[in-house]
């Protein structure tokens, strides 16, 4: 099954790799629990136990280079659910980086990935994995029978919560359009803090050494102009 979804690194050897190890760091510093399951061929495989839920994350490697990752991809199976294939329908309009899959053994696939691109960056990784996490929490939404996801987050049950981040709708005024817009309000930026800085692009570090960006200190951000 791996070769249909994965393994187009042989063919990428000009392109950009991630290294092995910074991976296995960022996967180690997300997760409790990371096992080598074991290498077949360029594929890589570890097991990632992450609170009662399971998957495998793939390392597709460069061939004769088996530090360099051409492709990372995720893999969970869900076995004993029962599920339609309208579910499996809905879930695939949802899904960020994985597809699902009702495979003939009547187990529900998730498989997902990205293609290595650009330089590896932890923060960006990061945010891989917060999509991959999105992902297992459409299709657990939806096998554990639809529960709604303000009920599976406990502070949502708090009044001062519920009464704080309501937002209501824009009064109307006499014309029928929304007296604010609040899209465009927030989209714009009008009410940022902060701001990508333009020194670095957001990076923290500058030149062809990636020293610390001294116009924001290394973070990335500064002080928003109104």
């Amino acid at each position: 099954m791996l070769s249909r979804f994965f393994g187009k690194a042989q063919a990428r050897l000009e392109d950009g790799f991630w290294p092995k190890e910074r991976i296995l760091a960022a996967l180690r510093s997300r997760y409790g629990a990371v096992e080598h399951l074991g290498d077949e061929h360029q594929f890589c495989l570890y097991g990632v136990t992450d609170g009662d839920i399971r998957f495998v994350v793939v390392l597709v490697c460069a061939v004769g280079a088996p530090d360099n990752i051409g492709e990372v991809g995720f893999i969970a199976r869900f076995s004993d659910f029962e599920f339609t294939d309208a579910a499996v329908d809905s879930m695939n309009r949802n899904l960020h980086i994985s597809v699902a899959s009702h495979e003939g053994d009547g187990d529900l696939y998730l498989i997902g990935g990205v293609v290595a691109a650009g330089e590896f960056s932890e923060s960006s990784f990061g945010l891989i994995l917060e999509a991959w996490k999105r992902d297992l929490m459409i299709v657990l939404n939806v096998l554990s029978g639809g529960l709604t996801f303000a009920s599976a987050f406990p502070a949502a049950g708090f009044s001062v919560v519920r009464d704080f981040a309501r937002n209501a709708a824009p009064a109307r005024g006499e014309d029928g359009a929304p007296a604010r817009d609040l899209f465009a309000s927030f989209a714009g930026g009008a009410h940022r803090h902060m701001a990508v800085c333009n020194g670095c692009g957001g990076r923290g570090k500058t030149g062809f050494i990636a020293r610390q960006c001294e116009d924001c200190d290394g973070s990335g951000f500064v002080a928003a102009r109104h």
